[in-house]
């Protein structure tokens, strides 16, 4: 498949398993984890198979807590990123898999592991040392806390420990609701509202569910609705498709971001 040299970002979804079960997850909708998932043998064939000028990155849920994944990450030949919360072996991890595996950059706050803090489910000190035995291993790894407005001291609080620890920590927009105020920034804010209307929509992200199936939108990618291609197809089509969803968006489609350069802030879609 040739992805369009336009996509800016490319997430396989090796699985939806998680076990963390946070209260503000915004990948919490109904079945999640029951969906049906390839094999690491599938996975390598189908995303070698792949023509791609982008790392693509391995997201879940944990996406280690698929079966295969050390098999998916040994066999991939195309640079990698990983999103995790690192509740894993980590000498296991380290033992497994090669740190040139992961995609470089020469932007310094680029990070191909990015690991999700969550404060209200992991501790903070074992989070940094599992970060920092990473990192001394030869890994790239930066810490990410969401800015949920509960959690704001507990971030200042690791950000503090990060720091003493040589483990670079960032905070990441929280988006969604909380006591009836909309967090985050967008580019479409109208597409939270709640009152679907017909637009006309393209995308610039390939998003891959664990089954294979490709969606336009993380909405779609969640509640397996309208898939519109799968990752053993020979093209994806880079155009507008007509949606009737717009006002029942999911955050993550609408937000501000910077592009896969960390140069600028775009949108994962664009709306007529």
């Amino acid at each position: 498949m040739k992805v369009p040299d336009r996509f800016n970002y490319a997430e396989v979804y090796l699985t939806f398993k998680c076990g963390l079960g946070c209260d503000y997850c915004i990948n919490k909708f109904g079945g999640l984890e029951k969906r049906t998932e390839l094999t690491g043998k599938e996975w390598i064939k189908h995303l070698n198979n792949l023509d791609i000028n982008i790392p693509i990155t391995l997201g879940g849920g944990e996406p280690t807590k698929h079966p295969d994944f050390f098999e998916i990450v040994q066999g991939v030949k195309h640079p990698i990123d990983l999103l995790t919360n690192l509740q894993f072996d980590i000498e296991k991890f380290i033992k497994k898999v090669n740190p040139n595996k992961f995609s470089k950059s020469d932007k310094q706050f680029y990070h191909p592991i990015r690991i999700s803090y969550h404060a209200q489910r992991m501790d903070k000190e074992r989070t940094i040392a599992d970060a920092k035995r990473l990192q001394n291993a030869g890994f790239n790894v930066g810490l990410f806390g969401i800015r949920h407005p509960h959690v704001i001291n507990d971030n200042m609080e690791m950000a503090f420990l990060s720091a003493k620890a040589g483990v670079p920590f960032y905070e990441k927009d929280f988006l969604g609701k909380v006591d009836g105020r909309t967090y985050g920034f967008y580019k479409y804010p109208e597409g939270l509202s709640g009152e679907k209307k017909p637009v006309l929509c393209r995308t610039r992200e390939l998003l891959v569910a664990p089954d294979g199936n490709i969606f336009r939108c993380h909405r779609d990618l969640y509640l397996n609705e309208r898939p519109v291609g799968d990752i053993k197809d020979k093209e994806i089509k880079d155009i507008f498709r007509p949606c009737g969803n717009f006002g029942d968006c999911n955050p993550c489609d609408l937000k501000l971001k910077t592009n896969k350069y960390l140069e600028s802030v775009e949108c994962q879609v664009e709306i007529k």
